[in-house]
C-alpha cells in the first residue's frame, strides 16, 4: 500500500559555483621586468630617461651597461647652480649671484657625501643586496631628479625674487620648493628600494628624514645665501636652522624694507 501523503523529497542544495571569484586562487604576482636605457647613452637621452623611466637608469648602472657618470653629475651641478643663481639674485645682490650657486652646489654635494655611508648601511639592513657603486648610483640619480625639479620651479622663484623685498618670505619659499622637490626625489628612492627586493623600506624613510635635516642645516652653516651682506661666510656663530629662521623673521619685522641676510 502506498501512503496517503507521499514523502516529498527535499530539493538538494545547489552546489556552490566554484568558478566564483571568492573560490578562485589569487593570481600570482607578475614578475618584475627590468628596463634599461634605450638608445645611446647621450646627455639628453639620460635626462629623458631620468624624468620618464628613472628605474631604467638605475638598472643600467647596476648591470654595468656603460652608463657614464659625467652626464648625471654635470646635470646635477648645472641645475643646482642655476637654481642658486636665481636665489642669489634676490634684491639685486651682485655678490650673492655667484656666491649662492657655489654654496648651494657644495652644500648639496657635501650633504650627499656625508650621508652616503649611513645610506649604504641602511640599505644592507633592509635587505638590498647591491654593491656600493649601485647605492651610489641610486643616490646620484635621486639628486639629479631633485635638481631637475628645481629647474621647473625656478621661474616661480625668479618672479618672487624680483617682486618681493621680504627676506623671510622669500627664504621660506625657497625652502618649501626644496622640500617639495626633495620629497619627489626621495619618493623615487624608496620605489627603487622596493624594485630591488628591499623588504623593509622603513629604513629608507628614516634615512630620508635624516638627509632632509642635513640639507636644511647646511644653508644655515653656509649663510648668508639670500640678501645683501658684507660677509661671505659666517662660521663663528653656530645656530640650529629653526633658531636661525626665527631670528630672520624677527629681523625682518624690525626692518620695514625687509633687506637683510638669510
Amino acid at each position: 500500500m502506498q501512503p496517503e501523503h507521499p514523502i516529498q523529497e527535499q530539493p538538494s542544495q545547489q552546489e556552490p559555483a566554484y568558478d566564483h571569484p571568492i573560490y578562485k586562487s589569487p593570481e600570482p604576482p607578475k614578475p618584475y621586468v627590468k628596463t634599461f636605457i634605450e638608445g645611446e647613452h647621450s646627455f639628453s637621452n639620460i635626462i629623458s630617461h631620468l624624468l620618464k623611466k628613472p628605474l631604467s637608469v638605475i638598472h643600467s648602472i647596476d648591470e654595468r651597461e656603460g652608463v657614464r657618470w659625467a652626464p648625471i653629475l654635470l646635470m646635477t651641478i648645472v641645475a643646482l647652480a642655476f637654481f642658486g643663481f636665481i636665489v642669489g639674485s634676490f634684491n639685486g645682490a651682485t655678490e650673492q649671484m655667484w656666491l649662492a650657486p657655489i654654496k648651494i652646489v657644495s652644500g648639496v654635494l657635501f650633504s650627499s657625501l656625508i650621508c652616503l655611508p649611513s645610506l649604504y648601511i641602511f640599505c644592507c639592513i633592509g635587505g638590498m643586496d647591491k654593491k656600493f657603486s649601485t647605492i651610489l648610483g641610486i643616490q646620484s640619480c635621486t639628486m639629479a631628479i631633485t635638481s631637475l625639479l628645481l629647474i621647473g620651479f625656478s621661474p616661480v622663484i625668479w618672479l618672487f625674487s624680483s617682486s618681493s623685498d621680504s627676506v623671510g618670505f622669500f627664504g621660506f619659499l625657497c625652502i618649501a620648493v626644496w622640500i617639495i622637490c626633495l620629497f619627489m626625489g626621495l619618493k623615487f628612492f624608496t620605489k627603487t628600494g622596493r624594485a630591488f627586493g628591499m623588504k623593509h623600506t622603513k629604513h629608507l624613510y628614516l634615512w630620508a628624514g635624516i638627509f632632509t635635516l642635513v640639507t636644511l642645516q647646511m644653508p644655515t652653516t653656509l649663510r648668508p645665501i639670500i640678501g645683501i651682506s658684507d660677509e661671505i661666510l659666517q662660521l663663528d656663530e653656530k645656530k640650529f636652522f629653526i633658531q636661525h629662521w626665527a631670528d630672520v623673521l624677527d629681523e625682518n619685522k624690525s626692518n620695514h624694507r625687509g633687506y637683510g641676510r638669510y
